[in-house]
């Protein structure tokens, strides 16, 4: 009996410490968990783009060709290498006057940075309120921005459609609508602003 009470002595003083707390990580940010669920989507993308700029090519050509004025520039710039750094808009607030409606993509490598891109405004703006943002990508509607404390457009839904000149159109579904709701949003917000 004794042995026993010694051994069970021997064994509560030789055991291990109990594991401490796993440290929580780091919280991403909403850009963050975008490019998360927009890299899974990738992969289903893929395919679908590379059918789209294929097949359109040569209609896109035809398109410049026969266009003119504000129309041909627009769809000249759809162009591979024509367009001037489209995905680098609204990196601050106060420099973004409205939020874009959509960007054309003919690379489906460049489909991210136009999600990222039509997103960003409205990060900057929930960023800058101090309000959060909820990022859901779903394969099938696309990715739904859920910003929180925003009575005006409380919820932002990005997609992406096949171009008939080839590649997709990313858009904000809504986007005259949503748009004019960003401007009055960042207007009242930078007129409080000290």
């Amino acid at each position: 009996m004794a042995l026993q009470i010694l051994l069970l002595a021997a064994g509560v003083a030789f055991a291990a410490p109990a594991p401490a707390p796993k440290p929580k990580a780091p919280q991403r940010s909403a850009e963050d968990v975008l490019s998360a669920g927009l890299s899974r989507l990738r992969q289903k993308r893929s395919l679908e783009m590379r059918r789209a700029v294929l097949g359109g090519a040569e209609e896109l050509r035809d398109a410049v060709a026969a266009g003119s004025g504000p129309e041909r520039k627009r769809l000249a710039a759809r162009l591979p290498g024509m367009a001037e750094e489209p995905y680098d808009i609204c990196r601050d607030l106060e420099r973004c006057r409205e939020a874009p409606r959509s960007l054309h993509v003919e690379e489906h490598f460049l489909a991210d940075d136009a999600f990222r891109a039509l997103a960003r405004p409205w990060i900057k703006l929930q960023e800058a309120r101090g309000k959060a943002v909820k990022v859901i990508v779903d394969p099938g509607s696309g990715v739904r921005l859920e910003l929180e404390d925003l009575p005006r457009w409380p919820v932002v839904t990005l997609s992406a459609e096949p171009a008939p000149t080839g590649g997709f159109d990313v858009v904000v579904e809504d986007g005259a609508e949503a748009s004019r709701a960003f401007a009055v949003e960042r207007a009242e917000f930078l007129s409080r602003k000290p």
